[in-house]
């Protein structure tokens, strides 16, 4: 905050990188620094710098009761990373295997599925309980796989999810 311009009233909204060693004392303790706002959640391998992510989100599963008691946010990167799920079916795959089981477990957990990309994400979503939100890019909204693929790959189209 100290680096802020004068005058400033930007606020930056901390966040916490969740792992399957994140404890729900860590969580506890963030919840009464009072600037740490939201969890996040990186499959681990599923994008950029994710190698520390959760393995296994059943294995925070003491943590994630923690955050739904003081009311903190999951904010997670909604894709499987096995191998045998074709890349474009990697955020379906998720909804289906890992985010219903966890709203089920969880009901009032809030959870917010980030930068979605594909209408089976939207529409889970739009049907979901009030807990549950979810965030768009830009260029999610305005490309597809077309844009990346047709007349030969163009790299910087390229942004997981697919």
């Amino acid at each position: 905050l100290e680096a802020r311009p004068a005058h400033s009233d930007f606020e930056p909204l901390m966040t916490l990188y969740l792992t399957d060693n994140t404890t729900p004392e860590d969580i506890v303790a963030a919840n009464q620094a009072g600037f740490i706002k939201a969890v996040k959640l990186y499959p681990a391998g599923a994008t950029t710098n994710s190698d520390a992510g959760v393995t296994d989100i059943s294995n925070c599963y003491k943590t994630l009761d923690t955050m739904q008691k003081a009311g903190m946010p999951l904010l997670l990167h909604g894709e499987v990373t096995h191998h045998e799920t074709d890349i474009f079916d990697r955020e379906k795959a998720f909804i289906d295997e890992k985010l219903i089981p966890l709203l089920r477990d969880f009901p009032e957990l809030k959870i917010v599925f980030e930068h979605i990309t594909t209408k089976d994400a939207a529409d889970f979503v739009a049907q979901a309980s009030n807990f549950v939100a979810a965030t768009i890019t830009p260029h999610h909204l305005l490309l597809n796989r077309n844009d990346m693929l047709v007349g030969g790959i163009r790299p910087h189209h390229f942004c997981l999810p697919v």
